[in-house]
């Protein structure tokens, strides 16, 4: 792009020239390094507490202990989205408020950051960014580090819409997807689970009629995200047909990965109807009238 489009957004956050469809979201070590002192980001870091002691982005703050954005749903399916509520608390707890950007980061090629994004995109908080690169990146640019735990005001945050279905799918969309023309699906996990020879649940395989592409393929050897030209060539011909109206259903084992890769498809190759389905192998493997593919 040519850095015109969404108010200078893409450019100011470093990464104009990878031509994605909204880049606005991913933010380099360059603007987030310029903007430490902006009172309207709350940089959240997704990494162990450990890790986190050791040193950390200046400011950065961590989800505490009790709290997660990820439960046991009541069909009794692991690491499924947490409530709109619980995820409220969490918001409440690292002391943003609706209007904050909050700044994502982890120490895995941006993991843990999409899945959170994505989470708060289902429930509606309107402004959350990924630095590109995670911590790996910044830590090795030599960018500011800290070990001093920041303190701040906690708030009681409410959203104040309902959740986002457009970008969450269940079990029965995703059965149903198989048989849609109008659907393409993405399986983000490795070519060992896709095969069904990693078997992480009482049945090994995939969904039938699903393109397998890794998650970790979508990022360069520095963590950061591929171009959209590169990312459209490595989707191509596995999952993407050139048709962009279709929805994309993505899935990994939990919806974390699968969260990666929807980031991929949703904001920077701008993809219209894209959904995660939160149940994942972890759900689609253990029922017993799923229907499976092995290779």
């Amino acid at each position: 792009g040519d850095g015109a489009d969404g108010a200078g957004g893409e450019t100011a956050a470093g990464l104009d020239g990878r031509g994605y469809a909204d880049g606005h979201r991913l933010v380099s070590g360059d603007w987030l390094e310029e903007n430490l002192e902006n009172d309207d980001l709350v940089i959240v870091d997704l990494r162990d507490a450990e890790d986190f002691v050791a040193g950390h982005i200046p400011g950065a703050r961590q989800i505490p202990e009790d709290l997660s954005l990820s439960r046991t749903d009541e069909n009794g399916v692991s690491g499924q989205i947490a409530t709109q509520e619980d995820t409220a608390a969490v918001l409440g707890a690292l002391g943003v408020s609706p209007d904050s950007t909050v700044v994502l980061y982890d120490g895995r090629s941006s993991l843990q950051s999409a899945r959170s994004l994505w989470v708060f995109d289902v429930y509606g908080h309107g402004e959350t960014r990924i630095l590109d690169g995670s911590w790996t990146l910044w830590e090795s640019e030599g960018r500011p580090t800290s070990s001093e735990v920041a303190t701040f005001e906690t708030t009681d945050y409410v959203f104040n819409s309902e959740p986002n279905s457009g970008i969450i799918a269940n079990f029965e969309e995703m059965a149903a997807a198989i048989s849609d023309p109008e659907a393409l699906i993405c399986d983000a996990r490795s070519a060992e689970e896709f095969a069904g020879r990693d078997v992480r649940a009482d049945q090994g395989g995939h969904v039938p009629g699903a393109g397998n592409v890794e998650w970790t393929q979508a990022v360069n050897d520095e963590s950061q995200f591929k171009t959209a030209e590169e990312l459209r060539t490595l989707y191509e011909g596995q999952v993407l047909t050139g048709d962009d109206d279709k929805t994309i259903y993505v899935y990994c084992q939990t919806g974390v990965r699968a969260a990666h890769t929807w980031f991929v498809f949703h904001d920077l190759l701008g993809l219209d109807s894209v959904k995660n389905y939160d149940g994942s192998w972890v759900e689609y493997g253990n029922r017993t009238d799923s229907d499976i593919e092995r290779s």
